[in-house]
């Protein structure tokens, strides 16, 4: 097991520090699994160039080719929210989340880098990002990966009616570009007590916040967000990073992060994934309790 060391920079996303940056990540005594062959990681790159209300399911003739990741939430974390890790899950996997995106100088390197690792994640997308470039939202997906809504604008507040736009348009663009209808949604600046939050719970969606912070939104360089990922996690965790506007030194660190907890055994898999996984641990574990079964507001 990794040691917990002490964040470097400020925890979370501008406001988001004080919603989940300082959670503690107490570890587990249960025995962890074996880490999988990992692919050669690939060569130095020089920095970037530039709840029960379940979802409607999509018709055949609504559905694109092309997407080869199931965003399908387990029916108990339907219209959910995510905070905290399951204790005791024993299987070392980690969910890797990326934030403010599509970008076009940097979303297609994140891409490259998680392919090298055969890794997977979660990108939630802002809506007018979205909107802007479909295409780098159709190699998101057809990578494997999941794609979340962000909300439209990322507003910190805003009214019933606002709220209701930012869902719709978010999903449509993505909708548009793959098919898929988004079932996972993070709040902008992690804010759970919103009026935008509480529509995505009523409408089904699953909501996640984060277990760690990478603290990428400080001034803190590819070295510290590295280290803040790299000595903090426990099994089943969800790691906030970003790959919007201003976040080249992220992307600078996702190597590192990848080669350093994949040589410790660690997987990288789309918070779908891990929350089949918990699902299906839970179902056999005898265990009562997972994160969110209670929690909709």
């Amino acid at each position: 097991m990794l040691a917990a060391a002490v964040l470097i920079g400020t925890p979370g996303c501008n406001r988001r520090g004080s919603a989940q940056g300082s959670e503690s990540h107490a570890g587990s005594d249960t025995q962890l699994t074996a880490a999988p062959p990992q692919t050669a990681p690939p060569e130095e790159a020089a920095a970037p160039e530039q709840a029960q209300n379940a979802l409607p399911a999509l018709s055949a003739s609504e559905r694109q080719t092309g997407i080869s990741a199931d965003w399908t939430i387990p029916r108990r974390y339907q219209g959910k929210r995510i905070s905290t890790r399951v204790r005791y899950f024993p299987h070392k996997l980690l969910a890797l989340t990326f934030d403010d995106g599509p970008n076009p100088e940097l979303t297609p390197t994140v891409l490259k880098y998680l392919a090298a690792y055969g890794a997977h994640a979660t990108f939630f997308v802002l809506g007018q990002a979205a909107q802007a470039h479909p295409e780098l939202l159709r190699a998101i997906a057809a990578g494997g990966h999941t794609i979340g809504s962000h909300s439209y604008t990322h507003p910190a507040t805003c009214t019933a009616d606002q709220a209701r736009s930012e869902l719709a348009r978010t999903a449509a663009a993505i909708q548009k570009a793959t098919g898929e209808r988004p079932t996972c949604f993070r709040p902008p600046y992690g804010i759970v007590d919103s009026k935008l939050t509480h529509l995505a719970l009523s409408q089904g969606y699953c909501v996640f916040t984060w277990t760690i912070s990478s603290a990428d939104t400080a001034k803190i360089d590819a070295a510290g967000i590295a280290h803040n990922v790299i000595h903090t996690p426990n099994p089943g965790d969800l790691v906030l990073m970003h790959d919007g506007p201003g976040h080249r030194e992220t992307v600078k660190a996702l190597p590192q992060i990848l080669k350093e907890l994949g040589a410790a055994g660690f997987r990288f898999v789309s918070l779908p994934e891990l929350l089949r996984a918990w699902d299906q641990w839970l179902a056999t574990s005898g265990t009562k309790s997972a994160p969110g079964a209670a929690t909709t507001q």
